[in-house]
């Protein structure tokens, strides 16, 4: 007497459990990842506003320290500091320039009419040896293109007195004439 087997089905897809599992890892996988990423606009911006803050207020103790005229200059690529030494002002050596990190928008400002009048070789934030700092603004922005506007919360406003003290102000908080 031979025994048939039972009669065994084969399975040709997946099941609706299978599938929903998969689905429901895929979405946390995704989920995770999204949040991981979504605040590195904000961690560039906080990187840039702390080195600004940094760089100035380095330069202004390097200003008392060595009891020199300094002068941080903006453009395009970043921070420039120059020291008037010998009757003539150079770029310092003692002073690292300050890149902007990629893809900020950055806007500055500064007094056109002080450095022609003190016959500065480009407009900037003076120091003086008292500690003293021409005041001035610098604004950040990641998120935008020349074409679209940077999403509020992604733009920051860095401003400071002749005291260097500091006001900074994120997105919201921010008037509209950026």
């Amino acid at each position: 007497m031979t025994m048939n087997p039972p009669h065994v089905q084969h399975q040709k897809g997946f099941t609706l459990i299978e599938l929903m599992v998969v689905v429901v890892i895929v979405s946390v996988v995704t989920s995770i990842s999204i949040l991981s990423l979504g605040g590195g606009d904000q961690r560039k911006l906080t990187a840039q506003t702390n080195q600004l803050k940094s760089l100035l207020m380095l330069v202004r103790d390097q200003s008392t320290f060595d009891r020199k005229l300094y002068l941080v200059v903006p453009d395009e690529s970043g921070l420039t500091t120059h020291v008037f030494h010998q009757n003539k002002w150079q770029e310092s050596p003692k002073v690292a320039l300050l890149e902007w990190k990629p893809g900020m928008v950055v806007e500055w400002s500064v007094d056109e009419t002080f450095a022609e009048k003190q016959q500065l070789p480009e407009a900037g934030w003076m120091f003086w040896p008292t500690g003293e700092v021409l005041e001035g603004a610098v604004s950040f922005a990641m998120g935008g293109d020349k074409f679209t506007a940077p999403k509020k919360e992604n733009i920051v406003k860095v401003s400071w007195n002749e005291l260097l003290q500091f006001e900074v102000e994120i997105g919201s908080a921010l008037d509209d004439t950026l």
